[in-house]
């Protein structure tokens, strides 16, 4: 891809770096950290052996990843059970999860998909998986559910699973699109690496792994200069419509839809896989009160041209003292937080 456009410090890399020696004396010792991800990996039937290596290649990097991650983490489709397909695993795994915990839930997908002109596929060894089914074995979530298909005919599941709880990336923006992808081995390496840490927090956030995965898969089209058959997108707004990596510049949206089409990629960007030394320090239950603030500023600033200067400072005020709060650890319960 081009040049990295650098953001400015973010509020919450301004504040955590603020925070972050205030926390050290609050520390204390504790037992093992409860997971910050839950993430199932699965692996489809490749057809072909050289389609094989690359699934393997990209599960074996999400693997790796698993400590660094502080995730629990289960596979399907690498090894085939006697008893057991690889559907019914995936079904098992989503029935279950806890919906209410805080600890984001990831559904990876590596392999091919098809689309018959009513449902959209998950290519399993076995009895595949649609895209209608998915929508009913997934359960009324508190917790956020993300969903990332990186195979083709994949633009039906965002269709389908769309929610303002659930965070959905595929690699193609039809079901047209069929040929083989690139971008789900990409995003493997990218969302696991400081590679496309593009606003320089030290952290790659769904958003930022996006962006440098499209950007790979076009410059591996560019240079076989080859017709790309693949355009990803990504919705995380529950409006069925995604937005395609080209409308941003850095991490910030620079084009807008007609009408009242509200584009994606806020809350991606607050999800990183791997957590810089900073976001360490928080809770599962802190990041979700912070993201929930966080939001609340976005809102604001929306809404600062309709305001009042003073008005505006002091809701600014309030919701940035919230936020220094939680940092600095003394505000972990929700019910104390002033969200909603």
């Amino acid at each position: 891809m081009g040049s990295k456009k650098i953001a400015r410090p973010t509020v919450r890399k301004r504040i955590l770096t603020t925070a972050l020696g205030w926390l050290g004396i609050f520390a204390t010792a504790s037992a093992e950290p409860p997971n910050d991800h839950e993430i199932l990996v699965i692996v489809g039937a490749a057809g072909e052996e050289n389609y094989a290596e690359g699934f393997e290649e990209a599960a074996a990097i999400w693997e790796q990843a698993q400590e660094a991650a502080n995730a629990s983490m289960q596979f399907v489709g690498r090894q085939q059970g006697k008893n057991t397909t690889d559907k019914e695993k995936i079904s098992e795994w989503i029935q279950n999860l806890d919906t209410c915990i805080s600890t984001p839930a990831w559904i990876i997908y590596i392999g091919h998909g098809t689309y018959n002109q009513r449902d959209a596929f998950l290519n399993l060894a076995g009895p595949d998986i649609s895209a209608k089914e998915l929508v009913d074995l997934l359960p009324v979530m508190e917790r956020t559910l993300i969903f990332v298909h990186g195979g083709s005919a994949s633009s039906p599941f965002m269709k389908s699973l769309s929610d303002e709880s659930r965070i959905i990336l595929t690699a193609t923006r039809n079901p047209d699109e069929i040929n083989y992808t690139r971008f789900g081995e990409y995003f493997a390496g990218l969302i696991t690496s400081a590679e496309g840490d593009i606003d320089q927090d030290g952290q790659t956030s769904l958003l930022e792994a996006y962006i440098a995965t499209s950007g790979q898969v076009e410059g591996f089209y560019k240079e076989a200069a080859r017709l790309a058959s693949e355009h990803a997108l990504l919705d995380d707004n529950g409006d069925q419509q995604g937005t395609p990596p080209d409308w941003f510049q850095g991490v910030r949206v620079k084009k807008r839809a007609r009408g009242e089409k509200e584009p994606d990629g806020f809350r991606a960007h607050q999800i990183a896989l791997i957590p810089s030394e900073l976001e360490k320090l928080l809770s599962p239950e802190q990041r979700t009160q912070r993201n929930a603030l966080e939001a609340d500023l976005e809102t604001l600033r929306k809404r600062k041209d309709a305001l009042d200067e003073s008005v505006y400072y002091e809701l600014l005020e309030s919701i940035l003292s919230k936020l220094s709060k939680i940092y600095l650890g003394k505000d972990s319960h929700p019910e104390k937080s002033g969200n909603s």
